[in-house]
């Protein structure tokens, strides 16, 4: 993969980019990658992951679940 990587005054990109305030004035390194689309593609197309690991769920445990921080809870402070 072919880029361009050059150093200059943050002044030169003023008028194409916003320039953080800390960056104003000073040196900057300039690096150019061409753009690849198919990350493009990867971001616009999440998939929703909510209930993949619902094949491990254990009903019986549920009940417990549900009560586990109260419990723990006055397990560690019910001698203070």
């Amino acid at each position: 993969m072919q880029f361009v990587r050059k150093i200059a005054n943050s002044n030169v990109l003023a008028g194409l980019i916003d320039i953080p305030e800390e960056l104003k004035n000073k040196e900057v390194e300039i690096i150019i990658l061409p753009y690849d689309n198919s990350t493009q593609t990867y971001i616009g197309n999440k998939k929703n992951v909510r209930g993949a690991l619902s094949k491990y769920r254990n009903e019986a445990l549920k009940v417990k679940e549900n009560e586990a921080w109260a419990d723990a809870t006055v397990e560690k402070h019910e001698n203070s």
